[in-house]
């Protein structure tokens, strides 16, 4: 095993995520999706990345919660791509849907991604601040005269939620198939990173763990948030109502409405610690820094089989190779109608 890390690659950037059926791959330029469609073919688009224009880019703190608008985005826009590719959107679509301008499909998927965003959004709000912050109420610990114990219980108490939330879902198959795909994407990346051009025969060789995956993002910013709402209670209990006992509903009320305010803070500062861990990674202290999150994806990434690892490397071959022109959804669609008709 090649354990010598390129760096040059490394600045490339080369990330992404599991989609259904597939890999998402990116670098600084460009992103592909590959897919294996239901007659066990892999089709795949790429495309350029879309350019980060905004004035803030590069403002520490601040360029965390952009990136992570812009891979949500992206992340939406490249699963809805994969569950069409991959046939399990087939059977929704009408006649209607088909002859849709390019303008009102844009405006559909548009509207659709703003509500599966906010729909997300609130149910992790819902399942990972406000539940519990209810259960650690009910505990009966006094949240103004035992802000810190108060907000220790109720991290630990989200971390269990957290833990637990991932350990139920790996246990679906379709989730556990992504999963698979999950440690297909890192095995490619870990092994490009480390100078290889990845194929069948050594790619077996890397881990599924990976520093940069957005499970070790996820836990920075459930520690992050543990730590940083100590002081919101304090500044609630102590500023706000400073000298008045508020009904204990308007204090809670008043706590989580601050707390869910807080989430972009709590992202930027867990994305600048993710991006010091990943690039500090050598030293021990930071490694066992990190130790907590990259444990937790060995739920979120499993061992893949040949096949998805095909997926995996077929993409890293699109997205490196400046000779394969962009391919769009449109050409897509286009190949998976005339494979219709011919069969």
């Amino acid at each position: 095993m090649n354990n010598q890390l390129d760096e040059n690659r490394i600045k490339e950037g080369v990330g992404g995520q599991a989609v259904i059926e597939g890999i998402m791959l990116r670098n600084k330029t460009h992103y592909v999706v590959a897919v294996r469609k239901q007659n066990n073919k892999i089709d795949y688009i790429k495309q350029p990345v879309e350019e980060n224009n905004s004035k803030f880019r590069n403002v520490v703190f601040v360029r965390g919660v952009i990136n992570f608008i812009h891979m949500m985005k992206l992340g939406y826009k490249t699963l809805m791509f994969s569950a069409n590719t991959a046939g399990l959107e087939e059977e929704k679509k009408s006649k209607k849907d088909v002859e849709m301008s390019k303008e009102k499909k844009e405006k559909k998927e548009s509207i659709a991604m703003t509500f599966s965003m906010m729909t997300s959004l609130l149910f992790a709000i819902g399942l990972f601040i406000a539940l519990p912050y209810f259960l650690t109420n009910l505990i009966g610990i006094s949240e103004k005269d035992s802000v810190v114990v108060f907000n220790l219980i109720r991290g630990g108490i989200k971390l269990i939620i957290f833990i637990s939330y991932l350990l139920i879902i790996s246990f679906f198959k379709d989730v556990r198939r992504v999963f698979e795909y999950h440690g297909a994407e890192h095995m490619v990346v870990n092994a490009y990173e480390h100078g290889l051009n990845p194929d069948k025969t050594n790619i077996r060789e890397f881990t599924t763990i990976h520093p940069r995956c957005g499970t070790t993002f996820m836990f920075l910013v459930l520690t992050v948030s543990i730590l940083l709402y100590v002081f919101t209670s304090y500044f609630v209990y102590s500023v706000i109502f400073n000298g008045v006992t508020p009904a204990k509903i308007i204090g809670n009320l008043t706590v989580l409405a601050i707390n869910i305010l807080l989430l972009p803070i709590v992202s930027g500062i867990s994305y600048e610690l993710l991006r010091v861990g990943f690039k500090f990674y050598k030293f021990p202290l930071f490694r066992i820094f990190m130790i907590p999150g990259l444990a937790l994806q060995y739920i979120t990434t499993k061992i893949p089989n040949d096949e998805e690892i095909e997926v995996a490397l077929f993409a890293l071959d699109k997205l490196t190779d400046t000779s394969v022109l962009d391919r769009t959804e449109e050409e897509v669609q286009k190949d998976i109608e005339k494979e219709t008709l011919c069969s």
